[in-house]
């Protein structure tokens, strides 16, 4: 059996299938796709829906609900290295069955005739989703492209699994907002996740919390307080946290001086960086780099 990676466009929704590929420039405007995630093995790339531009590098993934329109942009001096998963129409709708209905329902229908459409919140998810660990270890065992098709479901069956219970969580975190009317809480959710994108998006740049709620379209006080309730940390510690992360993929991976590490990570001086980074690992960059 021949695994679908990079079938023609048109099966896409299909069967559960990857497109991945290599490129420095690479453009797609307006295509209506499947139930998808969108991650970058290497650089990054530039979705765009319903009026906004999300920016995809190696720390982070997107969904993109059915039928969808987007457009996919690569502009880069470096080659970009995309790995998309699409999933089957209906795939990812079973697994959210299974997991919200009881056994006893389960048994009397083993199989769903009306498997009622799944819309997942248009949002960039950092490296703290498993979701993202789960694509890589997926996109790891593909190296040779010589994968069992049980092996190949299951991979789909945990991501699929995975993305269901992020999304209970998801509506969980709604429930935590104050409106009376739940349509109200997930309008104001669905404002914060803007604000959290364009901080995802801001690590390198100087910002100010009034950015951010601009973006969010809410106040600055609305949007703080808001944005801790539900992520349980301040847009503050939640750049801190990201720009951190971001200096120690760098020290891992490259010989990038401290001092430059510090600057592409999004902190003004080398002082600060050192003092914020030995508080978050315990260690100082430069030790962190030696692994001891």
């Amino acid at each position: 059996m021949t695994l679908p990676i990079n079938p023609p466009g048109r099966t896409l929704g299909t069967e559960n299938a990857i497109l991945s590929g290599y490129g420095t420039r690479y453009h797609v405007r307006d295509f209506e796709g499947c139930l998808s995630l969108k991650s970058v093995l290497q650089g990054s790339a530039d979705w765009e829906t319903g009026g906004r531009r999300f920016v995809v590098d190696e720390a982070r993934y997107l969904i993109l609900n059915d039928r969808q329109h987007y457009t996919i942009t690569i502009d880069s001096p470096k080659r970009v290295r995309t790995f998309c998963l699409f999933f089957e129409r209906g795939f990812v709708e079973e697994i959210n069955r299974v997991v919200t209905t009881g056994d006893e329902r389960l048994l009397d229908s083993p199989q769903s005739v009306h498997r009622q459409g799944l819309e997942f919140l248009n949002r960039l998810e950092p490296q703290d989703s498993m979701v993202l660990g789960l694509l890589r270890r997926f996109q790891a065992e593909l190296v040779d492209r010589r994968m069992p098709p049980t092996r190949w479901d299951e991979h789909f069956l945990r991501i699929g699994a995975q993305l269901v219970r992020e999304r209970q969580e998801t509506l969980r975190a709604i429930l935590k907002l104050p409106a009376v009317k739940s349509s109200t809480r997930e309008e104001v959710y669905r404002r914060l996740l803007r604000g959290r994108d364009f901080l995802l998006a801001s690590l390198t740049s100087r910002i100010v919390l009034k950015d951010v709620a601009r973006a969010a379209a809410l106040s600055p006080f609305h949007f703080h307080r808001s944005f801790a309730r539900v992520f349980r940390e301040t847009p503050h510690q939640y750049l801190t946290r990201h720009r951190l992360e971001r200096a120690a993929r760098l020290l891992r991976s490259t010989e990038t001086s401290v001092t430059e590490v510090g600057l592409a990570a999004g902190f003004e001086s080398t002082p600060a960086f050192s003092h914020s980074f030995r508080c978050h690992y315990g260690l100082s960059p430069l030790r962190y780099r030696r692994g001891n």
